[in-house]
């Protein structure tokens, strides 16, 4: 049989098809074994070259014997593979150059953001935690260069959220919270906005906080950016504030008639002060207990604030609003997990304390009675 019909061979074929994968992956010993799924026929196909011995042997194809098969003809198998199927290729060198590649676009990316001025620290965890994606899938540059657009845009005195996306990007929606572009800047928001002394750990989890409803408001916030201002609200009972916000009229009537009343992060907008800056203000996580104040009180009930389990950006705004007038603060919150959290949060704001923290209950509703007598001591 001719050199040409042995190589055309089904069990031939396949031992070629496999010998070019293995060189081409920088495998070229003669020892490297073949990965086939011969039937008795391919391997009687292979036995006319490898001999009779290895075909009876049931041992593999190895490029060694492959190669001392296409020798027994005075042809050398790298030069038939490359006969019959076009040059071989360099996998790993390929694959070395693409991951280089790879690693130069996505310092490229990154020191857009750095050349933008974004803290060295944040632009390590953003590239760290992978924030604009993955080189082989997203247009990671174009996100680099769409942050530093935004983040040359700040502060953005006042604009809302959708403005300024449009006015950016010809996008009303680009920054909305579950588009990619607005994760990663609310991200990169956060980390720069967290505090120093709090290290990487700190920007890891105000990043990672930024996405929740409330958390994202406050962070765009921070930089002049109206978010869903109507949806951020406080509650409020027996709270009298005077300004031209329209929350001082909205408070003022309400505690007037001793009713609950919802002020919202837009209504907080303006000018506003308590009308005693010298009284104290207590505050609570749950509705439930500024019901049952209303109830018993009514319009003597002294200034109650719920933020209503996380503080809002309505919620803030008015509790940092009111410290800052010298109002005296005293926090009550549940004391589960995501109670204790909230009442941790708050009573960083200064001079804030907290509200009959020896009172026995795991839940506000449990203390209601201890709360209410406090309530009731006060007006």
């Amino acid at each position: 049989m001719t050199r040409t019909n042995w190589e055309s061979l089904p069990g031939t074929n396949k031992a070629m098809a496999a010998a070019r994968t293995r060189i081409e992956n920088g495998d070229t010993g003669d020892r490297v074994r073949l990965d086939l799924d011969l039937t008795d026929q391919d391997r009687a196909d292979l036995g006319r070259r490898l001999g009779m011995d290895w075909e009876l042997s049931g041992k593999p194809v190895t490029l060694g014997r492959l190669r001392a098969a296409f020798a027994q003809t005075g042809a050398v198998l790298e030069q038939v593979l490359t006969t019959r199927g076009g040059p071989l290729q360099n996998l790993p060198a390929q694959r070395a150059q693409q991951r280089a590649a790879r690693t130069a676009s996505v310092e490229a990316a990154y020191q857009i953001l750095a050349d933008a001025g974004i803290a060295e620290p944040v632009v390590t965890l953003a590239r760290q935690r992978r924030w604009l994606g993955k080189p082989d899938v997203d247009d990671i540059a174009g996100r680099a260069r769409d942050t530093a657009a935004l983040w040359a845009a700040l502060p953005a005195g006042g604009r809302r959220l959708s403005e300024l996306a449009d006015h950016l990007y010809d996008d009303p929606h680009a920054l909305d919270r579950d588009r990619d572009l607005g994760r990663i800047t609310a991200r990169i928001l956060a980390a720069s906005d967290a505090p120093q002394a709090d290290g990487d750990t700190g920007r890891a989890n105000a990043a990672a906080n930024a996405l929740a409803a409330a958390e994202w408001r406050q962070t765009w916030a921070a930089h002049e950016v109206l978010c869903d201002e109507v949806s951020a609200t406080v509650l409020v009972l027996g709270l009298r504030l005077t300004g031209q916000a329209s929350a001082a009229a909205l408070a003022a009537t309400a505690a007037h008639h001793g009713e609950p009343v919802w002020l919202t992060a837009r209504s907080l907008r303006g000018r506003w002060t308590p009308a005693d800056p010298a009284t104290t203000i207590r505050v609570c996580e749950n509705p439930a207990i500024v019901e049952a104040a209303a109830d018993e009180l009514g319009a003597a009930c002294p200034p109650l604030v719920c933020v209503y389990g996380r503080p809002s950006t309505a919620a803030w705004t008015l509790l940092h609003g009111l410290a800052d007038a010298g109002v005296r603060l005293l926090i009550s919150t549940d004391r589960d997990i995501a109670g204790l959290g909230f009442a941790k949060a708050m009573l960083k704001i200064p001079g804030a304390l907290a509200w009959l923290p020896d009172a026995a209950g795991l839940y506000e509703e449990t203390r209601l009675h201890d709360l209410l007598s406090d309530l009731r001591a006060t007006k």
